[in-house]
This record gives structure tokens, sequence and C-alpha cells, in this order.
């Protein structure tokens, strides 16, 4: 099957939707499959891998961490002509997105969506003026593009439902997690990462990800202040970049946390399993997340998590592996206190965790991917632009 991948963001951006489409790039190709990608330009990146196709785009990545594609669809139009795909699998339901609609339409091959985001919830929290009216622009915008799609892919079962709960459409939702890759979790090395920042014997409370306002970085914050007025050798471990950072460190001085929170910055992603394992617990305080990657990341490496109740993180957790817990701070402090003074039930928590982990593999989260893109291609394409 050739099947052609249109994002917003791409490599060497670090973020969810980047390392999904690696990932399942890597386990289609490895199925025998031939996968092409069409992303923005990125400044003077240039992309070690074969079949990445490169348009101009507007840097963005200070305000959002990612690139806008111009939406001009001439230069792709030779290069999508000789790619004669068999289904088009879009990323996002705006920029690039529109434009593999067009093409799906223009080619008549059916189009699939991943949706990665509530862009709702993220339309609320970026237009703070008049947020009720932002997130219903985008309702309408995501239901319209919804319209143009075979196939909808939903990361969890909750994000399926949410789908199916907040948006008009008649369009089948599958669900198909994204893939960890468990060939990163042998030979972890967490003395070598507690060495190099000096956290041999501290305890280790790890968040990773970006550093934006829907991660609710502030409450985790809040959090860890209960947390570190009970246990003196807590400290906080947040691995990451975002638009959030520059506040986030203040907040942590104003807490008077600052010598309690080590900010590193972006790690390579290859470095992500090491620290993962270097933690005692994982702490995901995120409300909006469709699916919670970074969670399955380090249940992957042994570290049992503490979450917010939300439905993704309920997907995850549901075999066990951490704990859920309500969006208050007093519960979330809590749940972190009980776990640091109970070895044992920790570590029965990260076998746990590791367990879970292994279903989310390459092999077998591609193979659920592949059978949406059957399906697509035995439905055809939608009439409709």
């Amino acid at each position: 099957m050739r099947i052609v991948i249109f994002s917003n963001t791409y490599k060497p951006t670090v973020s969810g939707v980047v390392t999904s489409m690696s990932l399942f790039r890597q386990g289609l190709i490895a199925a025998g499959h031939e996968v092409h990608i069409i992303v923005p330009e990125y400044g003077d990146y240039e992309d070690e891998e074969p079949y990445v196709f490169r348009f101009p785009a507007i840097d963005l990545s200070e305000q959002v961490d990612m690139t806008l594609a111009m939406p001009f669809k001439a230069p792709m139009v030779r290069t999508l002509r000789g790619l004669k795909p068999d289904v088009i699998h879009s990323q996002h339901p705006i920029w690039m997105g529109d434009i593999a609609a067009d093409f799906a339409h223009d080619l008549g091959v059916p189009l699939v969506l991943t949706l990665h985001s509530r862009y709702d919830q993220y339309a609320r929290r970026y237009v703070p003026i008049i947020p009720d009216l932002a997130g219903i622009v985008v309702d309408q915008i995501v239901t319209r593009y919804l319209q143009k799609c075979t196939r909808v892919v939903a990361p969890t079962a909750g994000a399926r439902d949410a789908i199916l709960r907040d948006y008009t459409t008649d369009v089948p939702v599958s669900v198909v997690p994204t893939p960890v890759d468990l060939g990163q979790y042998h030979d972890l090395d967490p003395a070598r990462i507690r060495s190099s920042l000096g956290l041999e014997s501290n305890e280790l409370l790890l968040y990773t990800g970006r550093l934006a306002v829907e991660k609710d970085l502030g409450f985790l914050l809040r959090c860890f202040a209960r947390i570190a007025a009970r246990r003196p050798l807590a400290r906080l471990l947040i691995v990451g970049k975002g638009p959030r950072e520059k506040r986030l460190h203040r907040m942590a001085r104003k807490l008077r946390l600052s010598e309690r929170v080590v900010f590193t910055g972006p790690v390579p992603h290859s470095e992500t399993p090491h620290y993962a394992a270097a933690a005692d617990l994982f702490v995901f305080p995120g409300l909006g997340e469709t699916q919670g990657l970074v969670l399955i990341e380090a249940m992957a490496a042994g570290t049992p998590a503490v979450a917010v109740e939300a439905p993704a993180q309920a997907d995850l957790l549901t075999e066990g592996g951490g704990v859920l817990v309500p969006a208050d701070e007093h519960a979330f402090a809590d749940a972190v206190l009980d776990l640091l003074q109970d070895t044992p039930r920790r570590r029965a928590m990260g076998e746990q965790a590791t367990q879970v982990a292994q279903r989310y593999s390459i092999p077998s989260a591609t193979a659920r991917l592949v059978a949406v893109y059957q399906k697509a291609v035995e439905a055809g394409p939608r009439l409709t632009k």
C-alpha cells in the first residue's frame, strides 16, 4: 500500500504528533508498505530519512513550537500526482490538512484523519478574550473536516467517545493507539541520569512534554509545593520546552521551589527512556490529553504514574500501573506522598506499568492502523469537498 501523510509539523520538532508519525512510519515500512511524508520546511534542517517532501512554511516555532505551512497547493501537485497514493492520512484538520483533503478529492483516494488533540479546548485556552466563541468556531471547522474523511483515528477509546459525542458525524472512528518503541527500553541507565543531575539520593518526580498552557503545569507546581513541604528529598524534574517555560521558572521562584525543581530543557527522544527509569514517579497533570504518549513511555520504563483523572489517562491506567486522582491539588499531592512512602506498592505498580506498556508495541499498533487504511480503501473517497 502506498500511503501519503500530511502534517503541520515534523522533525526536528519534538512532540507527540511527530513521535506518532515517526514510529508508525517505521512500523509501516517494516510491514512492507510505502510511506511518503508531506510537511513544512523547517529552517535549514535536512532530513536523513528518504521520502520526506518539504514545502515552504512560515516559522512560528517560538510561539507555538511548530511551523505553519503556507497553504499553497500548486508546488505539491507534481509530487502528489507522481506518488499515486492509495490513501492520504492527515494529522491535522487545518493548514496542511486542508491541502491533504483537496488532494484526496482531486486524486479520488480516501482521506484518513488522526484527531490528536482537543482543538476546541486549545482554542479556549489560547483565545482567552472570547474562549467560548473560539471553541465554537473550531468545533465547526473540525466538523466540516470530518465530513471529508473516509475514516477517523482516535488514539484512545476516551478520545473516540469524545469525537462521537461532540461532533455531528457519521464517519467511522477507530481506536489506534500511538506506539512506543519498546526496543529503546532495554539496558536502561537511570544511575547515569541521576548522577548527571546530582540527584543520586533524591526522590525524583518526572514530567516530560511541552511546556504549554494546556499541560496544566501551574497546577503541577502548586501540587509539588505541598509535596516538597513534607518530603525534603523530593525533586521535580521537568523535561521539555515550550512557550510557558519562562512563566514556569517565575512561578517556581515565587513558590520558593527554585532549588527543588529542575528544568532540563528538551532532551533527545532516545534519552527519555533513561530519564523515565531514573524517576520514582511520573506525574501527569493534563486534563485535555487525547492519549498522553509520554505517560505510556514512562510506564514502559517501569515507572508508575500519578495522573489527573481524564478519559485518556483512564484508558491507559485501567489495568494498573498508576493511580488516577481528581484535578484537586490536595488529592494529587496526597496520592504522590502516599506512593513515595510506600515503596512495595510503588514497585508493584512499576511492574504493572511495564506489562501495560507491552500493548503499545510498534507492530501491534501498526497492524491496527493498516486495518483502518484497508477499510478506507474498500470504502473509497468521500464525494464532498
